[in-house]
């Protein structure tokens, strides 16, 4: 059975300068040496991406939040935002989408949960790479 080395979880407004701050936050909560760092690192900005650019979290007094529990066999990593998007995200043309193809292509496992008052994606990755 795994022993938990790390949970932890913090809130960050939903500003795009926040993007990179969520990222180095969860990066220091992972282990020396983890080999996952790389995968981690794309996943969660990927993931707060999308809290920012497309959901009520990016609006003025927005939030989400970053929850990251490290245990010898896996990085369980979740982002929960405010909700539906009340505005388009803004996008350039040559944009297609594809972040949460990269979070699927990387994650060992992803789901979705929907709540009344937000989401949240949750995602795991293996300890040592597949």
């Amino acid at each position: 059975m795994a022993i938990t080395i790390t949970q932890v979880e913090k809130t960050f407004p939903g500003t795009p300068s926040q993007i990179p701050q969520a990222r180095a936050w969860t990066l220091a909560a992972l282990p020396a040496g983890c080999v996952r760092r790389d995968d981690v690192a794309l996943v969660v900005s990927e993931l707060v991406t999308n809290a920012v650019l497309h959901s009520a979290s990016g609006q003025i007094g927005g939030a989400f939040i970053v929850r990251i529990e490290v245990t010898e066999a896996a990085i369980q990593l979740s982002v929960s935002d405010q909700g539906p998007a009340l505005v388009p995200a803004r996008r350039t043309p040559d944009e297609s989408g594809r972040g949460l193809d990269l979070v699927a292509a990387l994650a060992d496992a992803y789901d979705v949960i929907d709540a009344p008052i937000g989401r949240t994606v949750r995602c795991r990755l293996t300890a040592e790479r597949r």
